[in-house]
């Protein structure tokens, strides 16, 4: 029986996966995707590294206006208009304090700026070793951005400000992040608010089918991971066999989802600080929306949450995105401002995962020399979800650039 042969096998459809599959194949690279569908989140904000995965990729048709999003905090409403100053907004809400918060902003907001700049020229996140930390700390310092600083407390930062400025603040950095205040860095802030703040978007169902549609024109092969019955590593390469008992062999594996089951011996997994969201989509909302509610909203309260109004084949529905630690009732009394009188069920978005490991509740967000994408040798990471889950579209396109180069510059020392 013939043994079909790769550079590449990626197993699973993290977004970083999926990007990283269709880069990897317009380069030459003959990829396997072993696709296992996991949860879509339609909030998608732009980033410097996805605008330039558009480019490489001919995707101009995904790029459209960042469209504006709400912030509902208890005490205080802000819509945020990418196009329009924010500084009329926050002065009607907090009043006198609205100078500290529109600082903090733009000091973030620029330091977003500057570090994205920063990775881009770097190639991605830093890797492993201490030629490749040495490097990214030059870039820091000649760049004046201090590594101490970027891996700062983002809740400490805010600690001066007042009520209900601060609670404000909490809600919309925890909502963009679907993370805990208390677990971002500076670096994580920084890079999110400029994220938001970009005044062009992307089509996240455009997104996907450029992604699917690039990798099917470069030559590159998809198959079901529940098609097989093994995936190993023997002799330097990746060996997968199918049901039917085929076979196929790759150099290298890049692992797209830690929470899915893989039919092998066990893998290495890397240390996981922070807990992926939950996803759930509620049934149809027809006539039970504020014509005043954005598409985009960010629900404040204790729990990192938002929601996204999109049309379905039923109905227009939301999509909510929350912190893995809620439970329904929790979540319904925070969307309660939100979708006031609304009656709705919740259906979570499980897909092919298996369960999903919960981290320390206490945990912080790694630095971002410090992200564990390289898990060995011929082994590496591409779950945004698990890594960087806090920074959403913006940290799988890092990922997936990241991963591009660590290949390319693999490949090229097994050459010599």
């Amino acid at each position: 029986m013939t043994v079909s042969r790769f550079d590449i096998a990626i197993a699973g459809d993290s977004l970083a996966a999926q990007m990283a599959a269709a880069l990897l194949a317009k380069q030459g690279r003959r990829v396997i995707r072993l696709t296992a569908p996991g949860p879509h989140d339609p909030w998608q904000h732009a980033a410097l590294f996805l605008d330039k995965l558009l480019d490489t990729l001919g995707g101009q048709a995904c790029r459209c206006a960042n469209r504006p999003f709400q912030v509902l905090a208890p005490r205080a409403r802000v819509t945020i208009h990418p196009e329009l100053p924010l500084i009329d907004e926050l002065a009607r809400e907090f009043g006198s304090e609205s100078a500290p918060v529109a600082a903090l902003l733009d000091n973030l907001e620029q330091l977003g700026r500057l570090l994205e700049e920063t990775l881009w020229e770097h190639g991605g996140l830093p890797g492993s070793g201490v030629r490749e930390a040495a490097t990214w700390r030059w870039r820091c310092l000649r760049r004046k951005l201090p590594p101490g600083m970027l891996s700062a407390s983002l809740a400490k930062r805010m600690q001066a400000m007042t009520e209900p400025a601060a609670e404000w603040l909490r809600d919309l950095f925890q909502g963009l992040a679907l993370q805990p205040l208390a677990a971002l860095t500076m670096a994580d802030g920084a890079l999110l608010w400029a994220h938001a703040r970009r005044p062009a978007g992307v089509d996240a169902a455009a997104l996907q089918q450029l992604l699917q549609q690039r990798f099917e024109q470069f030559h590159g092969v998809a198959t079901s991971l529940a098609s097989l019955t093994a995936l190993e590593h023997r002799d330097s390469l990746w060996v997968g066999t199918h049901h039917d008992g085929g076979t196929f062999q790759a150099g290298q594996l890049v692992l797209g989802d830690l929470d899915l089951e893989l039919p092998g011996r066990g893998f290495p997994l890397p240390h996981q600080p922070l807990t992926p969201p939950q996803h759930l989509v509620t049934s149809p909302l027809d006539g039970q929306l504020s014509p005043l509610l954005a598409e985009r909203v960010i629900a404040g309260g204790p729990l990192p949450m938002r929601l996204a109004l999109v049309p379905a084949a039923r109905g227009m529905v939301a999509h909510i995105s929350a912190s893995v630690i809620a439970d329904e009732m929790q979540m319904r009394r925070q969307l309660e401002p939100v979708l006031p009188f609304a009656r709705y069920t919740l259906a979570h978005q499980h897909h092919g995962r298996s369960s999903v490991r919960l981290a320390d509740p206490s945990s912080t967000a790694l630095p971002l020399g410090q992200v564990p994408f390289r898990l060995g040798s011929h082994l590496w990471c591409a779950d945004e979800s698990r890594l960087l889950p806090q920074l959403g579209s913006g940290g799988a396109a890092l990922l997936a650039w990241t991963l591009v180069r660590q290949l390319d510059t693999a490949r090229t020392h097994q050459r010599h």
